[in-house]
């Protein structure tokens, strides 16, 4: 996430993906560690930070610029043996598959929802 333009974001994703272990780029915020997403957006935006990795939603939120740096998937995973047909499960495999958290999560920049609920493997 960036302030302003393209300008600044791709100075800093270019200076952020050239980074060498133990390096220190001149970048503003470098040094700075932030424990949340909206946190680092606030960095931004109050100018402490140059740039951040952050969540699109995020720089959304404060009307900054978002460039993508890589995507991520996240995958829930329960044993099938003594958890997932479990009476308390339930109610999160509902919500898991129900078109109207899929519509919610649609409404936020940067989110994939096709493959949420979706059972991908079945292990031994």
């Amino acid at each position: 996430m960036s302030t302003a333009s393209a300008g600044p974001a791709l100075a800093c994703y270019s200076t952020i993906t050239s980074i060498s272990w133990g390096s220190r780029p001149d970048v503003r915020g470098y040094e700075r560690e932030e424990f949340t997403h909206l946190a680092v957006a606030v960095a931004v935006q109050s100018g402490a930070a140059d740039c951040g990795l952050g969540i699109a939603a995020a720089a959304h939120a404060l009307k900054l610029d978002f460039n993508p740096f890589t995507k991520e998937r996240y995958d829930l995973v329960i044993p099938r043996t003594s958890h997932y047909e479990n009476e308390l499960l339930r109610p999160l495999l509902d919500l898991l598959s129900a078109p109207e958290l899929h519509a919610a999560i649609a409404e936020l920049p940067g989110y994939d929802t096709s493959r949420v609920g979706e059972v991908i493997a079945e292990l031994p």
